[in-house]
C-alpha cells in the first residue's frame, strides 16, 4: 500500500514539475571566422544562422552570435558547406576564445570543372549553365538538371532519356561533366477530367480557365499558367492539376478542388501616400458569390484631396465563341477631386466591359457612362455627360508582375465619345504604353517606361479630367500627383491639362544588403495643348533622382525623391508598394 502510494506521489510530483517547469532560453555567444579568402564572412554567417540586428538598427551592438548548441556541429557544418562548394579538402576547426568562438578554416585548393561534354539531340547550351575552368559546386550542378529537366517539359518531351554525370578527381583538382540526351518522341495532353463534390461551379467555368485542351502538345508552362487563371478566380481554397500519369506519351490531366469556405473578406485601415496624403481605407468582397467563380467587391477610400467609393461585380465565361472565352465586369462608382488642379471635380460613373486574359495577352472591350460636374473659382461650373465606347490591348512578356528582371510589356487604350446630342463632346482618345526591363549582370536591372497619348476633339468642349496631367510616382518624380500640366519651359508648366502627352523613365535597380536595393532614374514629361495625333512639340521637364527598395512578397516597398534638373526647388519625395515596370 505505502508503495502505490509513493508511486502515485512521485507521478505527480512529476506532472506538477512538468507544468511549471519554464524553457530554457537559448545562449547566445559571439562567432568570428579567420582564413576565409573566396567564401565571404557573411555567407558563412548564413550558414550556420547568425543572429545580428538589421542593417537599419545602427544603434544595437552589430556582433554575430550563435545559439551555443551549435557549438559541437560546427566543423561537420562547415566540412559539409565547403564541399557543397567544391573544397573538398577544407580544413576546419574551432576554438574557445575570451571574445567568442573562433572558426578556422583553410580553404585549400577547389575541384574545377575541367571539360564539358554534351551528347544531345535537343538544343540545351543555354540550359547548361555551368562554365569550364571555374569551380564546381552542387548547387549549380542540381540546378542545370533542374533547368533540363524544365526545357524538356516546356517543349513537350515527357520520356526522354537523360543521364548527367560529374566525375571528380581529387587528385588532379578536376571535375568532367558528361550529359547525355535523347529527347524521344514528344508528348500531348491528353483527357481532362474534373474531381469535386462542388455543385455550385460549372465545369465548364474551369476549362474556361485551362490554357491547354486534349491532343495539345505537353508544355509544363501551360500547367502554371493554368494554375494562375484558376486562382485568379479566389474561389478554391484546395486546387490540384494532376499530370503525372502517362499512357503511350499521352498525359492526361486530373483537376480536383475544394471551393472557398470563406467567402467574405473585409479590411480597414489608414495609410499615407505622398500624393494623397492620409488616407482612410474600407475593401469589402464576396468572393464566388452564388457560385461559379462570381465576385462582388466593394472599395472606398477617403482623404482631404480624393474621395472614392466603387462597386464592382464580376462573372466569368459569360460568352464562347470557340475556345476563347469572355468575361463581364461592371463598375459603378462615385469619385471627387479637390485641391489637386485650379478647378475641383465631382464624378458619377458605370462601365460595363468583357475581357479575355490569356498566358501573356489580356483585352478588353466596353462602353462607359459618366457625368462630370466641373467647379471652377470664377467661372460657372460645367457639367458634361460622356457615352464612350472603349477597348484596351495588353501583352505582357515580363518574368514576373511583382519584380520583374526582363522582359517587356506593351499596352493599348483607346476611347471614343460618342455624339448622341448636339451638346455632346465628341472625341477620340489614344495612350500607347512600352516597359523594356533587362538584367544584363551583377543583378542590376535597367528599366524604362515610354507613354504617349494624344486627343482629338471633334464637337464642343472636353471636361478638364479628360485631358492629359502628369506627375507622381508613376510618372515624373520631381512633381505631386497629376500638378503637370502644359508644359511652356523646362522649369515651368501650366495648370491646365494638354491634348497630347509624352513620358519616359529610365531606372537602374541594384542590389545593396540582401532584400535592400537601390535605384536612380530619370523622368522626361512633354504635355501639349496641340490636338491631333502625335502632335509633339512643348518643352520637355526632366528629372533625376535615387531611390530605396525593399523587397517584400507584394513587390517592392519604395521611397523615390526626385527633383527637376533646372530648378532643384521643384522637388519630391514619393513612398509606393509595386513596380513601376
Amino acid at each position: 500500500m505505502k508503495f502505490k502510494i509513493y508511486k502515485i506521489f512521485l507521478i505527480f510530483s512529476l506532472l506538477i514539475n512538468l507544468l511549471v517547469a519554464k524553457k530554457v532560453d537559448s545562449v547566445f555567444t559571439p562567432i568570428f571566422f579567420e582564413g576565409n579568402e573566396v567564401i565571404d564572412t557573411s555567407t558563412l554567417e548564413e550558414v550556420i544562422g547568425v543572429k545580428k540586428p538589421p542593417a537599419y538598427a545602427f544603434w544595437k551592438d552589430d556582433t554575430s552570435k550563435i545559439d551555443a548548441k551549435l557549438r559541437a556541429r560546427i566543423n561537420q557544418i562547415y566540412i559539409s558547406f565547403y564541399k557543397n562548394e567544391g573544397f573538398y579538402e577544407a580544413n576546419i576547426s574551432h576554438s574557445i576564445t575570451p571574445k567568442g568562438i573562433k572558426v578556422s578554416i583553410e580553404e585549400n585548393r577547389p575541384i574545377v570543372i575541367k571539360s564539358i561534354k554534351i551528347e544531345s539531340d535537343l538544343d540545351i547550351l543555354e540550359e547548361v549553365t555551368l562554365v569550364e575552368n571555374t569551380r564546381f559546386r552542387a548547387k549549380d550542378f542540381t540546378n542545370m538538371k533542374s533547368n533540363l529537366h524544365q526545357k524538356l517539359l516546356s517543349e513537350g518531351y515527357c520520356s526522354p532519356k537523360l543521364s548527367t554525370k560529374a566525375y571528380l578527381s581529387l587528385e588532379e583538382y578536376a571535375a568532367n561533366i558528361v550529359i547525355k540526351l535523347q529527347k524521344k518522341k514528344p508528348c500531348h495532353f491528353g483527357k481532362v477530367t474534373i474531381e469535386t463534390n462542388s455543385k455550385s461551379m460549372d465545369n465548364d467555368i474551369i476549362r474556361s480557365r485551362l490554357h491547354f485542351k486534349e491532343g495539345d502538345l505537353f508544355d509544363i508552362d501551360k500547367i502554371q499558367e493554368s494554375y494562375k487563371s484558376l486562382f485568379a478566380l479566389e474561389s478554391f481554397d484546395q486546387l490540384t492539376l494532376d499530370y503525372s500519369k502517362k499512357f503511350y506519351n499521352v498525359k492526361p490531366v486530373n483537376i480536383k478542388y475544394k471551393e472557398i469556405q470563406k467567402k467574405i473578406h473585409t479590411r480597414m485601415g489608414l495609410g499615407y501616400a505622398t500624393d494623397l496624403r492620409i488616407q482612410a481605407k474600407l475593401y469589402a468582397e464576396y468572393k464566388n458569390f452564388h457560385g461559379n467563380g462570381k465576385k462582388i467587391v466593394l472599395d472606398g477610400r477617403y482623404s482631404s484631396i480624393q474621395k472614392i467609393l466603387e462597386t464592382r461585380l464580376f462573372v466569368p465565361y459569360v460568352l464562347s465563341i470557340g475556345d476563347y472565352h469572355l468575361d463581364f465586369q461592371n463598375s459603378l462608382g462615385y469619385a471627387e477631386e479637390a485641391n489637386i488642379h485650379p478647378f475641383d471635380e465631382r464624378v458619377l460613373y458605370d462601365k460595363l466591359y468583357f475581357s479575355h486574359s490569356s498566358s501573356e495577352w489580356y483585352n478588353s472591350f466596353g462602353i462607359g457612362f459618366e457625368q462630370i460636374d466641373t467647379l471652377h473659382n470664377d467661372i460657372p461650373n460645367e457639367r458634361n455627360f460622356l457615352i464612350y465606347p472603349f477597348m484596351r490591348l495588353v501583352y505582357d512578356k515580363r518574368d514576373s508582375k511583382l519584380n520583374p528582371k526582363n522582359g517587356l510589356y506593351f499596352s493599348h487604350e483607346m476611347e471614343y465619345g460618342l455624339p448622341y446630342s448636339p451638346n455632346t463632346t465628341s472625341y477620340l482618345k489614344y495612350i500607347e504604353e512600352l516597359r523594356l526591363i533587362y538584367t544584363p549582370m551583377y543583378d542590376i536591372t535597367l528599366s524604362s517606361v515610354g507613354r504617349i497619348g494624344s486627343i482629338e476633339v471633334f464637337n464642343n468642349n472636353l471636361p478638364q479630367s479628360k485631358k492629359f496631367f502628369a506627375g507622381g510616382a508613376f510618372s515624373n518624380r520631381a512633381y505631386g500627383y497629376e500638378r503637370i500640366g502644359i508644359t511652356e519651359s523646362t522649369t515651368s508648366h501650366a495648370p491646365l491639362g494638354g491634348f497630347t502627352m509624352a513620358n519616359l523613365s529610365l531606372e537602374a535597380n541594384f542590389p545593396l544588403y540582401k532584400s535592400f536595393r537601390g535605384a536612380i532614374f530619370t523622368d522626361n514629361t512633354m504635355i501639349s495643348d496641340n490636338q491631333g495625333i502625335w502632335e509633339f512639340s512643348n518643352k520637355v521637364l526632366t528629372s533625376a533622382g535615387i531611390g530605396f527598395r525593399y523587397l517584400t512578397p507584394i513587390g517592392p516597398f519604395k521611397i523615390d525623391i526626385g527633383t527637376n534638373i533646372h530648378n532643384f526647388d521643384e522637388r519630391a519625395v514619393h513612398f509606393q508598394v509595386g513596380q513601376s515596370f
